[in-house]
């Protein structure tokens, strides 16, 4: 049992390092040492960061009259409907990321869609306020314009024809307006 386990070891290891010979040189190797296998995004992070930003909008919305306020049982109770009750303020927040130094954004649509009142925070605490330039519920995408004196940190767009499957890409975001995340993948 020993003898054949140690004689089939022996020739994978042969399959193995013939595999080796055999390949071209321009192909990809194995990592040799826990030098080879590092990996870091921080680099490229570092260089969009400024570019990404948090979106946040927000609508005023009034309430429907509530029919239980029209029996004089339960205003006795609960007393007579205040008219800031019947109005209420419904948010929005996500992620964008500026294209163009003199302030255009691309966020997704969903996250403005219906709202009146749209601001963008850059990673440097400045706020704008911000205009819906364009709006595609089909593709999910929207893009705003804010006005800045001086200009902004815009993102330098690649060539998405470049993209192999197999590439690592990293989504960069602040979606919930608490600080930036980064998340990485592959492309399938």
């Amino acid at each position: 049992d020993g003898r054949l386990l140690r004689l089939v070891f022996a020739i994978l290891l042969l399959l193995a390092v013939g595999a080796r010979a055999q390949q071209p040189s321009d192909t990809r190797d194995m990592p040799t040492s826990p030098a080879e296998v590092h990996l870091s995004f921080a680099p490229v992070v570092a260089k969009v960061r400024p570019s990404v930003v948090n979106v946040y909008a927000s609508r005023v919305e009034t309430m429907p009259h509530n029919p239980l306020f029209d029996d004089p049982f339960f205003r006795h109770f609960f007393g007579e409907p205040d008219d800031r009750q019947s109005k209420r303020v419904a948010q929005s927040l996500g992620s964008g990321v500026i294209v163009d130094a003199s302030g255009l954004v691309v966020t997704n649509h969903h996250v403005i869609a219906g709202m009146t009142d749209v601001k963008v925070a850059l990673t440097d605490k400045r706020e704008y306020e911000a205009k819906i330039v364009l709006d595609d519920a089909r593709t999910d995408l929207a893009v705003l314009k804010i006005k800045s004196d001086a200009p902004l940190p815009a993102i330098v767009l690649g060539d998405s024809d470049a993209i192999e499957v197999g590439d690592f890409v990293i989504a960069i975001g602040n979606p919930f307006g608490v600080g930036q995340s980064v998340t990485q993948g592959i492309v399938s």
